[in-house]
């Protein structure tokens, strides 16, 4: 069953945090982070981030974590948010997290979610 208008919605559902995430080539990119269902009503984020290079700064984003997600650029960040998204946590210390629209997600079964582009086709977190 789909729900809303985004056709990516209904597998979104199904996705849960510590699921084991592979992109369309069968390569691991980690796993879900966090699931955020869409807001079709969501405005634009642009002119209102929070700076980050101070204390209170990083402060604020640790008190509001939702206000800092998606951690990537406009327009980026308003299409992720009005579409839903993963954030996928990738492996190691080195390797950056990574965001999936709600409409690159393929397949979920079992406790692997696939998707529908490879892992440099996702954002990254900045």
């Amino acid at each position: 069953m789909q729900t809303g208008n985004n056709p990516g919605t209904s597998m979104l559902e199904r996705v849960q945090e510590g699921m084991r995430v592979v992109d369309a080539s069968g390569e691991d990119v980690g796993k879900v982070q966090y699931v955020q269902m869409g807001d079709p009503e969501a405005a634009t984020t642009a002119g209102n981030d929070r700076p980050r290079t101070d204390l209170l700064g990083a402060v604020g984003e640790a008190i509001l974590p939702d206000e800092a997600e998606p951690d990537v650029p406009e327009p980026v960040r308003s299409n992720l948010r009005r579409t839903g998204y993963l954030k996928i946590d990738g492996h190691g210390l080195i390797d950056t997290d990574r965001y999936v629209p709600s409409d690159r997600v393929g397949d979920v079964s079992g406790d692997v979610v696939r998707l529908t582009v490879r892992k440099d086709q996702l954002a990254k977190e900045d």
